[in-house]
């Protein structure tokens, strides 16, 4: 059966060519939402919520669909637009591998929990001693969270802040990693000196407080260029640009606007 036949079975039988959808989609619907999502658990729950999105309404959209259309780039933006919502509800949706490194059993857990599921103090240090045996105080749930925000603000705004330094907002992380005679002012590898390293520190400080005063829309555009390294068509589809022109054009825009909240 090919995708027009099965678009067209949904108005006769929606519950077989569901299972028949999911059964051919799947595998495609996870490894769209892996390029923006590593954690196993989290990239599960967005697979939930595009299927959900996909049976909203006794299938309307499905039904609704063009049987001339093609089926997988629509899909794309279903599942693109699950993951940006889940980007706006968590307070953070990855974590660089680097980081992860760095924490253990009980810190990873606390992560998810306070970032992830918004949970207090008190009800991650119940949480933890009761469904996975880890004894935790709130003191000590206070002490992972302190240290977890210290890594993700160096790791995760490392490279926004290159870019605002050599001024190029329309770089990614990969050409940022990979242009030739690139060597930003600062970074956690050089600092060499005890004095650079609280000159970065407060760098990055300065960003993450600029960020918050940007709309959801502006440091979700942020997130996707930096620290997905998303291409302009992407975020374009994404965010629902005409084209990747507006991306560049909304990109300047907030660069200028968060040099000027920095330097003021």
């Amino acid at each position: 059966m090919n995708d027009r036949d099965l678009i067209t079975r949904f108005k006769t039988d929606p519950e077989g060519a569901f299972h028949d959808l999911l059964e051919r989609y799947t595998p495609v619907l996870l490894r769209m939402i892996r390029r923006f999502i590593q954690d196993q658990d989290e990239v599960m729950e967005v697979y939930t919520s595009v299927c959900e999105r996909l049976r909203a309404h006794d299938f309307q959209a499905l039904r609704r669909f063009r049987t001339a259309a093609d089926l997988t780039p629509w899909l794309s933006i279903v599942t693109a637009n699950a993951c940006r919502d889940r980007f706006r509800k968590n307070k953070a949706t990855s974590v660089p591998q680097a980081v992860l490194d760095k924490l253990d059993q009980r810190e990873k857990l606390v992560f998810r929990y306070y970032y992830q599921k918004q949970l207090s103090h008190d009800e991650i240090a119940g949480v933890l001693s009761s469904r996975h045996q880890e004894p935790c105080t709130v003191i000590e749930v206070a002490d992972a969270i302190a240290k977890i925000d210290s890594l993700l603000t160096t790791g995760r705004r490392w490279f926004l802040l290159a870019a605002l330094s050599a001024n190029k907002p329309a770089h990614s992380i990969e050409a940022l990693r990979e242009e030739q005679g690139y060597q930003p002012a600062a970074s956690p590898a050089a600092a060499s000196s005890y004095g650079e390293a609280l000159e970065f520190q407060e760098r990055v400080h300065q960003l993450t407080e600029a960020l918050h005063h940007l709309s959801p829309n502006d440091r979700l555009l942020i997130l996707l260029r930096f620290e997905h390294g998303m291409t302009a068509p992407q975020i374009a589809e994404i965010m629902h640009y005409d084209n990747h022109r507006q991306v560049y054009t909304r990109l300047r825009t907030v660069f200028n606007k968060l040099r000027g909240l920095m330097d003021g």
